[in-house]
């Protein structure tokens, strides 16, 4: 019997070899690249460790965009009631027009400051799932911020965009995680942070266990008896990709995309919130996965988070799980679309969102740029 034979022996080899084949998705060399169950657990072990290296105090400043995911801001909330920095936001408005990317880029400039030492960028925000123009955003955080450290929150960006972390089409971050169980299909409780080397001295894994102190790597692949089967089985996701191409996917989501965005304007006797050509030709929107966001407008002006939930529960109710979500006051449909959707599916959310929009006393408006 060796009952310990496959942790002491076997198991750090497997969990390399599928570093490895992520780092060539990645295009990173594969020692800066870590595993983490989420990209929630990657964001605190940058964010907590930033802390403890920085120090911040009242003088220092962070950024993120108004729609922000959820926790990330109050990670930051919290940390600023314990460090006495300031957390400015990048007000982000809906519905998006032709010059979103202008405006999202202003906004993002208007809250930087000399003394913004943190920024946290979402590549597609969860909540509003729009492309951002993640090169030039950076590019703006160095000009205007240059002490900055700019992490990117990627959750949905794994597949769904075409992220490279190092090469002539590499974004220069400081960090970035994603998740592998969204869009990469892979188990749930796995996703992979990004370091750029000159910061793996001040990173710290958030459980320090047997692996800390060896090298960078070892303090987070081994943060205590856990179950890795999911990690583990990235393996055969890999195996998949490589059989079925990336790109290739991508370009056939493309179309997928178009055939939503065609479905549901026409069924709601809309017009896209974006221009086509915006989110049609652009290198990062082009993918097989679409998330889009579809306005419920009304006579009623002003919509409060009670409205959504009592509209969520009445499509849930007729066995239709969205999300619906409340952006600058206006109620939002957050649909998606995959390598595994139907299309009549998409025709039986339309219909019934569609009814449901109409007791509302409104038309329904289609925002299709997005993952």
């Amino acid at each position: 019997m060796q009952p310990v034979r496959f942790l002491d022996r076997e198991l750090f080899p497997w969990l390399v070899s599928v570093t490895r084949g992520l780092s060539q998705v990645l295009s990173v060399p594969a020692e800066d690249l870590l595993p983490v169950p989420s990209v929630t657990v990657g964001a605190n072990t940058v964010l907590r460790s930033w802390q403890r290296h920085v120090k911040p105090d009242s003088s220092q400043r962070a950024a993120i965009l108004s729609v922000a995911y959820g926790s990330t801001k109050k990670l930051l909330r919290r940390m600023a009631e314990e460090s006495g920095f300031q957390v400015d936001e990048a007000v982000i408005e809906f519905p998006l027009g032709a010059d979103a990317e202008e405006k999202m880029l202003a906004s993002l400039e208007g809250c930087l400051q000399p003394t913004t030492s943190l920024v946290v960028l979402d590549a597609i925000p969860s909540n509003a799932p729009f492309v951002l123009p993640l090169r030039e955003a950076v590019a703006l955080c160095r000009a205007k911020a240059p002490q900055a450290f700019v992490m990117v929150d990627a959750a949905h960006g794994l597949f769904s965009l075409p992220l490279k972390l190092t090469g002539p089409s590499a974004v220069p971050v400081d960090a970035l995680v994603t998740n592998c169980h969204k869009w990469f299909c892979g188990p749930k409780g796995t996703a992979v942070l990004y370091v750029a080397p000159e910061h793996k001295h001040w990173v710290d894994p958030l459980v320090i266990s047997h692996g800390y102190g060896s090298d960078f790597p070892s303090g987070f692949y081994w943060p205590g008896l856990a179950d890795f089967s999911s990690w583990l089985a990235l393996d055969e996701v890999l195996a998949f990709w490589d059989l079925v191409g990336l790109e290739p996917a991508r370009i056939y989501g493309n179309y997928l995309v178009m055939d939503a965005a065609t479905m549901l304007s026409d069924a709601w006797g809309t017009s896209l919130g974006i221009p086509a050509w915006i989110w049609r030709y652009s290198q990062a929107v082009v993918f097989a996965i679409a998330e889009g966001l579809c306005m419920l407008c009304s006579y009623v002006l002003r919509y409060t988070y009670d409205d959504a939930e009592a509209v969520q529960n009445a499509l849930f109710q007729r066995k239709i799980e969205v999300p619906i979500k409340v952006l600058s006051e206006n109620l939002y449909v957050r649909f998606f679309e995959a390598l595994s959707t139907w299309i009549l599916q998409i025709r039986r959310v339309v219909n019934v969102i569609k009814g449901t929009g109409a007791g509302y006393g409104g038309r329904v408006y289609c925002i299709t740029k997005g993952v």
